[in-house]
């Protein structure tokens, strides 16, 4: 019972530990789902203030070579150069608007003038340029990637047209180097992120100077070119040079203004991710430690509490036995007490009566003497039989017949007494497999019980029936009486081994009885409470 109790008791807490579990994991989970969505926010918002101050620098770049062209001293047409060179030479000689460099080009496409003079070196047609071809057909400020001389430059040309008279008389050229420090600040450069990358909405890589493994993938490609000019956010599977395996990344990307350029910021999708995650394990994990605490506690109190109630246990099993041993011993003594009363007292009447009489005195002490041996010789076969166990030999037997010859045993007593006997059973067999001497025992307890309880005026018209039937796979057999009933405080404990109600009871009777039974797989039951008593012995039927 107290480890019924204890099972009980875990499994509420573990059900209350688990609905407490899932509730956590949901909390959890929800958690996660919404720091995911504001670590995407916050880098499409990084990306998108990136790629503002970004256009707004090269804005700031190309507006400063369109004031240039705009003032008086730059006038291509006068064949004189010096003015346009004093200026930029002034405006741009330690400048560092343009670390690359700046440069004068005709409307022939030739070099007037740069600084530094390998920027673009002077007397070097320029024609053919896409960028110079654009500038004659749009004759508006350009930004355009170009292919630097060396690998390590991510270089940008600002283009702005010398216009006099809606003439075209040649143009300003600008150049930065993205890949220079400084250059742009935090535009480019990356800092928490794996990598920024400017690129063209073909797909072209402006910047970094080297560009990735990725970005001659067909992949890459329909990324950036699926931009609407709106920012956008994404997750995909890049080559990383790197790993030998694909990574997965997280892509953001704006549209940088005024320009045909996308800056993006692609970050490692496991180390943006991993620190919600990681959140995540640490409470769960710390929610599991707080659910399985109280567990372990639990189960150690009641470790503690098992080990102290089965040595209480033993010690009530101890005393129990005790006490029924000593009323074993009491009773036991009793009985033999009171067969030895009866033998001395026949001994008595043969030694010491006179002679007149003698032959009847000694056929009744000798009766006495063989009623009395035969009483204590049933109550120490009972005795052996209850205490070495019960080991039944079946055979076939028809119980119908054979509870009838039981019954008859007991007829001559019941009439001394004035009780009827009667025997209700069915005139087909009751087959059932049983041993004989074991189930004599058990319905002549109970009809012996029942005579006993009806002994004297307790009722009027006493009777005792015996009703024998086969219900389903079971032989039964009904010992029933009118007499006073067996006491309720009696009822729970009259199977037990020398429990009993009669005076001159040993109380081992019924429990032998019931042993006996459930050796051959049925039972023996005290039915009902109504007036006198009902017992029920249930066999297991045999097929006939």
């Amino acid at each position: 019972m107290h480890a019924r109790f204890a099972r009980a008791v875990i499994l509420i807490y573990l059900g209350a530990a688990a609905v407490g579990v899932v509730l956590l994991v949901v909390a959890l989970a929800t958690d996660l789902s919404y720091q995911q969505e504001v670590a995407r926010d916050t880098l499409l918002l990084e990306t998108q203030v990136r790629a503002y101050y970004l256009g707004r620098h090269l804005h700031l770049l190309a507006g400063e070579l369109t004031r240039l062209g705009l003032r008086s001293e730059v006038n291509l047409l006068d064949q004189n150069i010096e003015p346009e060179r004093s200026l930029l030479r002034l405006a741009h000689e330690k400048s560092t608007f343009f670390n690359v460099g700046v440069a004068v080009i005709g409307a022939d496409g030739m070099t007037l003038w740069s600084e530094p003079q390998d920027f673009l070196k002077s007397g070097v047609s320029l024609q053919d340029a896409p960028w110079f071809q654009a500038a004659l057909r749009t004759r508006g400020v350009m930004i355009v990637p170009v292919q630097p001389e060396r690998e390590k430059d991510s270089v940008l040309f600002m283009v702005s047209p010398i216009l006099r008279a809606g003439q075209f008389t040649g143009v300003l050229v600008g150049a930065i180097d993205l890949a220079f420090e400084g250059a742009l600040g935090t535009e480019l450069h990356p800092g928490a992120h794996r990598a920024n990358v400017l690129a063209t909405r073909t797909g072209v890589v402006i910047y970094p100077p080297r560009p990735p493994a990725f970005s001659a993938d067909p992949g890459w490609r329909a990324l950036v070119g699926r931009s609407s000019g709106e920012p956008f956010f994404s997750q995909t599977t890049l080559r990383d040079e790197d790993s030998p395996a694909d990574t997965r990344t997280v892509v953001a990307g704006a549209p940088v203004q005024g320009t045909d350029f996308l800056l993006l910021s692609l970050v490692n999708a496991d180390l943006f991710f991993g620190p919600a995650r990681t959140r995540l394990v640490t409470r769960l994990s710390l929610g599991l430690a707080l659910a399985l605490v109280p567990v372990v506690l639990l189960v150690f109190l009641l470790r503690r509490s098992f080990r102290v109630f089965e040595r209480s246990e033993h010690q009530a099993l101890r005393g129990e036995r005790l006490r029924m041993l000593g009323e074993a011993v009491n009773l036991i003594a009793h009985e033999v007490k009171n067969s030895l009363n009866g033998l001395r007292v026949g001994l008595d009447l043969i030694l010491q009566g006179d002679k007149s009489g003698l032959e009847a005195r000694h056929r009744q002490a000798v009766g006495g003497l063989r009623t009395e041996m035969e009483r204590l010789s049933s109550f120490t076969t009972e005795l052996l039989s209850f205490s070495k166990g019960v080991v039944p030999r079946p055979v076939g037997l028809d119980l119908a017949e054979f509870a009838g010859k039981v019954t008859d045993l007991a007829r001559g007593r019941a009439d001394g007494l004035g009780v009827s006997l009667s025997l209700v059973a069915p005139r087909e067999r009751v087959p059932v497999r049983a041993d004989p001497s074991l189930i004599h025992v058990v319905i002549a307890n109970l009809v012996g019980n029942a005579l006993d309880a009806l002994a004297g005026d307790h009722v009027a018209g006493p009777s005792v029936v015996v009703t024998v039937e086969t219900q389903g796979a079971q032989a039964r057999v009904r010992v029933r009486d009118n007499g006073p009933g067996i006491p309720a405080p009696l009822r729970a404990r009259l199977f037990e081994p020398f429990v009993t109600g009669k005076p001159n009871g040993v109380g081992i009777g019924l429990a032998l009885s019931r042993r006996i039974a459930r050796a051959h797989g049925g039972e023996l039951e005290l039915e009902g409470s109504g007036p006198g008593a009902s017992f029920l012995l249930t066999l297991p039927a045999e097929a006939a």
